[in-house]
């Protein structure tokens, strides 16, 4: 992402999100009270008519809340107009502005915007996609993986002759090569440069070589599963090859901090902090390591909480502690859920600890 200091104090940044991925970063980084401007569509009142027409306007925005729309390559960003051409009257109505690649916006917070802030932007960039195969001798299904989740985007069952019958190794042939071609065109699609086979017994590795020999350029790995299917896709997401092969993706280093939280959760419960108040009085002590949170926690309809987490990121970001936020309707979202959506593993024990 491109980013350009516009004043002294550090206050007001010009940003320009290059890829589906900056937008995700900027997503994370905005803020209610935040103030965004920037080019927009608005319906307007025609002079001296009663109708309206839908016209470019440039106008400032107080953020209340910013929406992602994954592998749709659009940020939503929902506040309300405080500056904006007076002919038109907008001041003080609510918008709703549309963020895409190569737009630049500038982004305002009052107290300026800190030095670790600048530089997530600044590295932010396309690190590019993944495709995942889980693949079996009755069903698979194709996922992408990006920086901000995951979808599935082919999944299917098949009926193999058995064993015994001549037609096998025809029918298993035309299935290897079916696949092996789905992949190609999703990687090609997606842009993705990593491809992971995974699955139980041999099958995974002769997809795998059909996807070598059918695009070189690939970078193509193999790992075990216990299944095909959807189900293998959250397996192999699990399996520590996949962490080392998408490392650069958040996804996969979430459910990895996730497993890491259990373990010493078990070990040494008092190391660990689940829910918002827990993880704020951690991070007021200097405490957190590693802060794992569910993105609707930083829009809250509650004042309380939104506050909270705003202050126990800030808190925890100051203390130099690593951040992830993930997506709340993502599988590891999901299991944030029930935990209060937001975990956080410790420097060191802090006994006696409530949650919420």
């Amino acid at each position: 992402m491109k980013v350009r200091v516009l004043d002294r104090r550090g206050w007001r940044l010009e940003v320009r999100p290059e890829s589906e991925e900056d937008l995700w970063v900027l997503r994370n980084t905005l803020r209610p009270g935040d103030l965004v401007t920037g080019r927009t569509l608005r319906d307007v009142a025609v002079k001296g008519s009663e109708s309206k027409r839908r016209k470019p306007v440039t106008v400032t925005m107080r953020v209340k809340y910013v929406e992602f729309q994954p592998f749709t390559g659009r940020l939503r960003i929902y506040g309300v107009i405080v500056e904006g051409p007076e002919e038109y009257g907008l001041k003080g109505k609510h918008h709703a502005m549309t963020v895409s690649p190569g737009q630049a916006i500038i982004v305002e917070r009052e107290g300026g915007w800190s030095r670790r802030v600048v530089e997530r932007l600044e590295s932010s960039g396309p690190r590019g996609r993944a495709v995942v195969a889980a693949v079996d001798y009755d069903e698979y299904a194709i996922a992408v993986v990006a920086l901000h989740g995951y979808r599935i985007v082919a999944e299917g069952s098949t009926s193999l002759p058995g064993k015994d019958d001549p037609a096998r190794d025809q029918a298993l042939s035309h299935y290897v090569d079916a696949l092996a071609r789905l992949i190609v065109e999703t990687a090609s699609r997606e842009g993705a440069r990593v491809v992971v086979v995974a699955g139980p017994g041999p099958l995974k590795e002769e997809v795998a070589s059909k996807v070598r020999l059918q695009a070189s350029t690939l970078k193509v790995y193999t790992d075990s599963t216990s299944m095909g299917g959807t189900a293998g896709i959250g397996e192999a997401l699990r399996r520590p090859l996949i962490r080392e092969a998408l490392r650069e993706y958040s996804l996969v280093e979430a459910e990895a901090w996730l497993e890491e939280a259990m373990k010493v959760a078990a070990r040494e419960p008092e190391r660990v902090a689940f829910g918002v108040n827990a993880v704020l009085e951690a991070a007021r002590l200097g405490a957190t390591a590693k802060v794992l949170v569910a993105d609707e926690l930083l829009y809250s309809i509650e004042d309380s909480i939104r506050e909270a987490v705003d202050e126990a990121l800030a808190e925890a970001e100051r203390r130099r502690a690593e951040i992830l936020i993930v997506p709340a309707e993502s599988p590891i979202g999901e299991k944030l859920k029930p935990l209060g959506g937001v975990i956080a593993i410790l420097r060191f024990p802090l006994p006696s600890r409530g949650s919420g």
